[in-house]
């Protein structure tokens, strides 16, 4: 997967202010784990979850990302907007992801994580 090229499919395609998107392996290196770190214009429980569907519908029909268990974080404005990007993530994401979990009926959101799985991704792109 060229991580750079599933980013910018899903920033102009999702509508968001940015995305980056990595592939980590915890645990071992056969072990997946796709991590999309979004930059949103509204980083409330609300707004979070419109970009999580905009994300799960371009998703379903990605070849990189359909079929795939998916990991959400979010951050208000655009990567040119911090010195490191991939760090803001981590330390700016909005930590709404629980109330993300329950406006979206589906998935596992603690604090500034949502983790959906495959079939999540499809239930909520359908929506």
């Amino acid at each position: 997967m060229n991580e750079k090229s599933v980013s910018d499919r899903l920033a102009e395609d999702a509508g968001l202010n940015g995305a980056l998107v990595e592939v980590q392996h915890p645990g071992a290196p056969w072990v997946n784990k796709i991590v999309i770190r979004m930059f949103v214009a509204d980083a409330t429980a609300e707004g979070v979850a419109r970009d999580v569907r905009s994300v799960a519908a371009v998703a379903v029909d990605d070849p990189d990302l359909r079929g795939e268990p998916l990991t959400f974080m979010a951050v208000q404005g655009a990567p040119a907007d911090f010195s490191d990007p991939l760090t803001a993530t981590i330390t700016d994401s909005a930590s709404v992801m629980g109330s993300v979990a329950d406006r979206l009926g589906v998935g596992t959101g603690v604090e500034d994580i949502l983790q959906l799985s495959a079939a999540d991704v499809r239930a909520v792109a359908q929506h």
